[in-house]
């Protein structure tokens, strides 16, 4: 009997799971295009993920944005319209049209109509207002009027201000104050101080830190160290030591790379080759190879792979406003 020859175990020999998987441009623009038409008023799917219609309409026009589809007018019409219904008296955004308002649901508000390029009919001040008044003393920010902290939200708050063009609303050292208080031992970053360090925090801390202009203040290496462990053997990422890998860190551990300038501490073919993997061949992408299809990893799979692979002709999405580049190159400067 042959004796089995094993490898050692290392980012340089990490097993792709798929072979030379094919790239299904196509059926994935026919399954984001068909969401528009998921309604179906009598599943209870559908009243289960009500609240997250606001961020579903970026992950949907973000992907198709990243696969280059372009709306018809009557399209953009029809959700400006329903924009114009989730935006509430006190300035912010809900979820949906009749939902309270909050920091991550008007932040994605003011990402659509970026993507709409409509950003001309939304009430800035309204929404710039709501936000700035969501800070606290201590540089933080509350989600919204129930008062919980995160530093999701202060990503929220500076992306928001930054790409709004009024980021001197707020007191910005104070803010990045705060998030680098929300840095532990590893190097790593939690949603509050003392909080474990998780990979989707890490991202929302190093892009507010970046936008907010006191990314130096980090140690970088550090970070890199740390984002480089968390992948995984099947090339994925996870967010936290000892779970398995899912697409969606694909963003956020691929972009705090690019955003602290270490990309090249991991593999970044065994990467391709797990979201590749995820892919369905009806269109769409899952958290995991095997697992159904949902637009949130359909997005930051797709976002991680127009970073990952010029060939695959996708528009290159902005690593920090997570925004295609080449809007933010026509529409913000300076960014």
């Amino acid at each position: 009997m042959q004796e089995e020859t094993k490898e050692p175990l290392g980012k340089s020999n990490i097993s792709p799971i798929s072979q030379q998987v094919p790239f299904y441009r196509e059926k994935h623009i026919t399954y984001l295009l068909s969401l528009e038409q998921s309604k179906d008023l009598d599943s209870i799917g559908y009243y289960l993920t009500e609240h997250l219609k606001m961020g579903g309409a970026y992950w949907s026009l973000a992907a198709l944005a990243c696969l280059k589809v372009i709306l018809s007018p009557q399209q953009k019409d029809s959700l400006l319209s329903w924009l114009k219904s989730c935006h509430n008296p006190d300035g912010g955004f809900g979820g949906n049209a009749g939902h309270d308002s909050h920091i991550t649901s008007t932040h994605y508000a003011v990402l659509v109509h970026i993507l709409l390029d409509s950003l001309e009919s939304l009430d800035k001040s309204r929404v710039i207002d709501y936000v700035v008044k969501l800070q606290n003393e201590d540089g933080s920010f509350n989600g919204d009027v129930w008062g919980e902290k995160d530093t999701r939200f202060s990503y929220c708050a500076l992306s928001s201000l930054a790409l709004l063009g009024n980021l001197d609303k707020i007191n910005v050292q104070k803010a990045c104050d705060y998030v680098l208080r929300c840095r532990n031992f590893d190097g790593a970053f939690g949603g509050l101080p003392d909080m474990e360090s998780h990979a989707a925090y890490v991202f929302c801390c190093v892009g507010a830190l970046r936008i907010g202009g006191y990314l130096s203040l980090i140690d970088k290496d550090a970070l890199a160290l740390w984002l480089s462990e968390r992948q995984t053997i099947k090339g994925g990422f996870n967010g936290r030591p000892e779970k398995l890998p899912d697409v969606c860190y694909s963003w956020w551990v691929y972009s705090s790379f690019l955003m602290i300038e270490r990309d090249g501490f991991f593999d970044k073919k065994g990467l391709e080759e797990y979201i590749m993997s995820c892919q369905d061949k009806e269109g769409g992408i899952g958290d995991k190879p095997g697992n159904c299809v949902d637009v949130f990893h359909s997005f930051f799979g797709l976002a991680a792979l127009s970073m990952l692979d010029k060939g695959l002709g996708l528009e290159e999405i902005d690593p920090t406003f997570a925004l295609p580049k080449k809007i933010l190159k026509e529409k913000f400067k300076g960014l």
